[in-house]
């Protein structure tokens, strides 16, 4: 046995050639791990990426026992992403793996974790839907998210995150992630909570928006929008001192659609942009044609999505929309929302600047819903405050209401801006409004909003018909001031 053992013996080239076959054989298997590892675990938290977590959950839910349920946990940190535009990509992967070994400390031993690209991690947990305790353990895995540690102090996380059950939502696995994304990005717009649960009307909704897009660009191309117009009224002379454009869509077979409804949808998306456009079009050639006709406006308002003032070319779109279309300056009016001198109020104050230098007239929208402050009206050259609805109905019998409108009118006169009272619809507001010197008005006591052929009517039937609101002559009040100087 021995002798052939010492028989068994390679010359230096066979060994060297057995050596390189071993060597590549385990180079082989090695790279075939790697690969196999790299394909199921993001590399930087060895966490399931998204593609593997899908299959372990479909696994998972295929072996769950009759009765039992699984929570889905998606959340969004949208601080990964400033990380990385901030601090480069280490940085933001430092974080990433913070947060993986939070996730890891705090989810039960069974869950699944997953990460699903650069801000977005997964969990899958056994947990009740109607279960409180079980919401707890759902809403720690949530603040898990928040990693400490003096190196990363200064990171403040944005958390979004969205929860959906199975079987109590839906049996589908495909499905049941899409419903904690839907829920994850409602909490995204919800403020005052980072965690919400999956409802069916999330799904109900997301489904509307997309046939609402879709439609939408179709009916931008076969004159399915309409403007219609609204005056705006001297409370106490009766004289109309500008007119609102009011976009409505009316759907061939889905019917009358509420700006409440698409204009949300067109922010969302670059058909914001298109509305516009088409409004303000529309609104410049009408006022053009009542000029002509010797009905002439002094301003006609179009309505500005916050969407489209954000973009960095909205006050060239508007220059050149009236250069096509030409105007004087000073009768258009352009009205913005409270909300975006609210959220972002140096830029409100450029976009505001740049309007300013054409000789655009430039109003604030919906007043009083958001609170913005006398400090920051002061810095903005405004024309116009427009006093939000919520606030003028039935404020003839509310005194604490009509003496908040007192307060606004006076902040207006102060700036040297004119006051508009939204939605007057009973005489009792009319009378209150102009009790407290409030300017102008607008609402269905003096007219509804009607399409530009019925507002030609309205312009030319409205001398006589506002004698109905004993308004005070215009001559009566030129006297008086006569009187008041010569006196």
């Amino acid at each position: 046995m021995a002798a052939q053992v010492s028989d068994f013996n390679y010359d230096s080239n066979e060994r060297k050639r057995l050596r390189c076959l071993l060597d590549s054989y385990a180079g082989d298997n090695l790279n075939r791990d790697i690969l196999s590892y790299s394909q199921r675990y993001d590399p930087q938290t060895r966490l399931l990426n998204h593609h593997s977590f899908q299959e372990a959950l479909s696994a998972r839910l295929g072996s769950l026992p009759a009765g039992q349920e699984l929570a889905l946990i998606w959340i969004d940190l949208v601080s990964l992403r400033r990380e990385s535009s901030l601090w480069g990509w280490k940085r933001a992967e430092e974080l990433a793996r913070r947060i993986a070994g939070n996730l890891r400390f705090v989810a039960d031993d069974n869950a699944l974790l997953g990460r699903a690209g650069d801000s977005s991690f997964v969990v899958a947990m056994e947990a009740s839907k109607r279960n409180k305790a079980n919401w707890r353990r759902i809403q720690a895995v949530v603040d898990a998210l928040m990693p400490q540690g003096q190196s990363l102090s200064e990171t403040r996380l944005a958390v979004s995150a969205g929860v959906a059950f199975f079987p109590s939502d839906t049996d589908s696995v495909e499905d049941l992630t899409r419903f904690a994304i839907l829920a994850a990005d409602r909490a995204s717009c919800a403020k005052s909570r980072n965690l919400i649960a999956f409802r069916p009307r999330m799904n109900t909704t997301i489904l509307r928006d997309h046939l609402l897009e879709v439609e939408m660009r179709k009916g931008l191309n076969q004159s399915q929008f309409r403007i219609y117009y609204q005056p705006k009224v001297d409370l106490i002379t009766g004289k109309v001192l500008a007119v609102e454009s009011l976009m409505r869509w009316n759907h061939p077979e889905l019917g009358e659609i509420a700006p409440s409804e698409f204009i949300p949808v067109a922010e969302r998306t670059d058909l914001i942009h298109r509305v516009f456009e088409f409004n303000l079009r529309k609104a410049l050639e009408d006022a053009r044609r009542w000029r002509n006709l010797g009905l002439p406006l002094p301003v006609i308002a179009v309505n500005a999505s916050v969407a489209s003032v954000r973009e960095d070319d909205f006050a060239r779109t508007v220059r050149t929309i009236m250069a096509e279309i030409p105007i004087a300056p000073t009768r258009l009016e352009l009205e913005v929302t409270e909300s975006l001198a609210f959220d972002n109020e140096e830029l409100f104050r450029a976009r505001v600047r740049q309007l300013k230098a054409i000789g655009v007239r430039v109003a604030i929208d919906d007043f009083g819903t958001r609170y913005t402050g006398f400090n920051v009206l002061k810095k903005l050259r405004l024309d116009t405050i427009k006093i939000d609805q919520c606030f003028i109905h039935g404020v003839g019998r509310c005194q604490d209401m009509l003496s908040l409108c007192r307060t606004i009118v006076a902040m207006g006169r102060q700036l040297k801006m004119r006051t508009v009272a939204e939605g007057i619809e009973e005489r009792g507001e009319l009378e209150a409004m102009r009790q407290i010197g409030c300017e102008a008005g607008q609402g269905f006591l003096f007219q509804r909003p009607v399409e530009a052929e019925d507002f030609t009517s309205f312009l030319r039937d409205w001398p006589e018909l506002k004698r109905a609101f004993a308004f005070v002559d215009e001559r009566s009040l030129f006297e008086a001031d006569a009187l008041c100087a010569a006196g």
